[in-house]
């Protein structure tokens, strides 16, 4: 199968999957477990054996499971995702993307080569490691392509996003490890829109009238956040 026949049937496959999951009457968690238990384990063997290149797994698929996720978390167009990537223990929802599984899967694949007890294929692995597959040869296995990825989005939220990561870098500092467990199974148990409500609140991206009026890309009252909450717009009158 070429390239392209690998990204349409990709395409097709995770648009009509997304979708039905979508339309499921289910809470915003459940949702996302589909997508990372089901849509992502079926296509693992596809990344593994497809030559595609991360790029295009990042600009198509992440940006549809990333536009789903927001829509089920209610997450405005203001908001980073990079809380929700982080694991449960660190107040995020332990969402992968599919680029981080296709990284994992290319891993796999390359540490077969690595480590097969067959030299021949070893050879194999060192005649191809060169140009893209050096991305992959760097990790040691799938837990550290997620560990990686974690640690990225820790530091973007410490050291970029101040103001969304502002309540991840004053809880990270005074919590404990007891804390944070007990934190994700409360998490879990809430209903819908009060679960939704905590991710904004961790997020740092509730439609506060102060917080609105730093955006300078347009009029306060056409801002999406103020056209969903119409009680803000009254509050600056």
């Amino acid at each position: 199968m070429s390239d392209e026949e690998h990204k349409s049937e990709f395409l097709d496959v995770f648009n009509d999957i997304m979708n039905k999951i979508n339309e499921l009457p289910l809470h915003p968690k459940n949702k996302i477990l589909l997508y990372s238990r089901y849509l992502l384990s079926k296509i693992s063997w596809d990344f593994t054996v497809s030559d595609i290149s991360k790029t295009w797994i990042c600009e198509t698929l992440d940006s549809i499971a990333t536009k789903y996720i927001r829509k089920w978390l209610e997450l405005p167009v203001s908001a980073t995702l990079s809380n929700v990537l982080l694991p449960q223990n660190k107040f995020g929802l332990n969402i992968i993307l599919s680029s981080t599984k296709f990284i994992q899967c290319q891993t796999v694949s390359r540490s077969a080569l690595k480590y097969s007890p067959n030299i021949d294929i070893n050879n194999l692995w060192a005649v191809t490691s060169t140009n893209k597959n050096i991305q992959y040869d760097i990790y040691k296995d799938t837990k550290d392509v997620l560990k990686a990825v974690r640690k990225e989005n820790e530091q973007r939220l410490q050291n970029h996003l101040i103001s969304q990561g502002s309540f991840f870098s004053s809880i990270m500092n005074h919590s404990t490890s007891t804390f944070n467990s007990l934190w994700s199974a409360v998490q879990s148990k809430l209903p819908k829109n009060i679960f939704n409500f905590t991710i904004r609140y961790i997020n740092n991206t509730l439609p506060t009238r102060k917080k609105l009026r730093t955006y300078q890309n347009g009029d306060y009252h056409q801002h999406p956040i103020v056209l969903s909450a119409p009680h803000l717009k009254r509050c600056s009158m």
